[in-house]
């Protein structure tokens, strides 16, 4: 019995903290996600363009290098050629596109935002 009335002495003085920490974090100002693609969650949408730039580009030279070797029954001369320029190409489209994702949105970028309805 001693057990249970300490655990709820314990408890009651734990949602007591609880309450007060809540109050004062509520006047405490509002630090954190102040950019626009934070909030709306495109940080995983930028990780996943960058991989699949970089994915795309290997596995499009590869294809074409392995075809050309398939089509023309020479060693993996081609492949090897190809899969490299397609990584250097992937590497490159990873650049523009983290390029384009560092630079700072426009002051008014409400103003700057239209929708075409084609």
């Amino acid at each position: 019995m001693e057990e249970r009335e300490a655990f709820k002495r314990r408890a009651a003085e734990l949602s007591k903290r609880l309450d007060a920490a809540k109050g004062q974090s509520e006047t405490l100002p509002k630090v954190g996600r102040t950019s626009p693609r934070e909030v709306d969650g495109s940080g995983m949408g930028a990780a996943l363009r960058t991989s699949t730039e970089l994915i795309g580009g290997v596995v499009v030279g590869g294809g074409i290098g392995w075809m050309l070797d398939w089509a023309l029954r020479t060693g993996p001369l081609f492949f090897i050629l190809f899969f490299l320029l397609g990584a250097a190409a992937g590497i490159m489209n990873v650049f523009r596109a983290s390029r384009t994702m560092n630079t700072p949105p426009p002051q008014n970028a409400d103003a700057t935002v239209s929708k075409d309805e084609d």
